[in-house]
């Protein structure tokens, strides 16, 4: 299996899921953006970044309540690694709405930077994206707070309904930025 069709897995699982969710859910709305009541982007945490709920409801008693749609299974894999430039990259077992991220060798401000950069990126903040035959519309969810572990600067990552690509996205701004390892589990 090559790392392409690796991350399609992985996507899959959830990807799945969700459009399952969007599909059983009459009246939601699918991947919206939390906006403040003047209609811009809600913002939050030290990278100052947006989130997307999975599904809110728009109907009924409990219209405008959001729904959390969690990965129901973890494709298991030998740990995979290999190099993008001079950047070591290791990949272990990880769902798609719930990816950890830890970056060697860049600062917490260099690596914060990409990472921002690259969200805001594949998040579509104008909601232009067009929703896709399931419902999504092939962005990403959230990123954290970056967290120093003395060494490697960590992210906790939904990549919602983003593509494969997307997260290659992320490895190649990374390495391009001069990361020296990349742990991805």
């Amino acid at each position: 299996m090559t790392f392409s069709e690796l991350l399609a897995s992985i996507r899959g699982q959830y990807v799945a899921t969700l459009a399952e969710a969007v599909a059983q859910s009459d009246g939601a709305q699918s991947e919206p953006t939390y906006r403040r009541s003047d209609g811009e982007l809600a913002v939050e945490g030290a990278l100052s970044l947006p989130c997307r709920a999975d599904l809110i409801l728009t109907q009924g008693a409990e219209g405008g309540r959001s729904i959390t749609v969690d990965s129901k299974a973890r494709l298991n894999f030998a740990r995979l690694s290999f190099s993008i430039a001079n950047t070591k990259i290791s990949l272990a077992p990880f769902t798609w709405d719930w990816v950890n991220l830890r970056v060697v060798g860049l600062s917490l401000q260099q690596s914060s930077s990409v990472v921002a950069k690259w969200f805001m990126r594949w998040f579509d903040p104008e909601d232009q994206n067009l929703l896709d035959s399931d419902g999504l519309r092939g962005v990403v969810h959230f990123v954290s707070d970056p967290e120093d572990f003395g060494g490697a600067i960590g992210f906790k990552i939904d990549l919602g309904s983003a593509p494969e690509r997307a997260l290659e996205d992320l490895l190649f701004a990374l390495a391009d930025a001069g990361a020296q390892e990349i742990h991805i589990g």
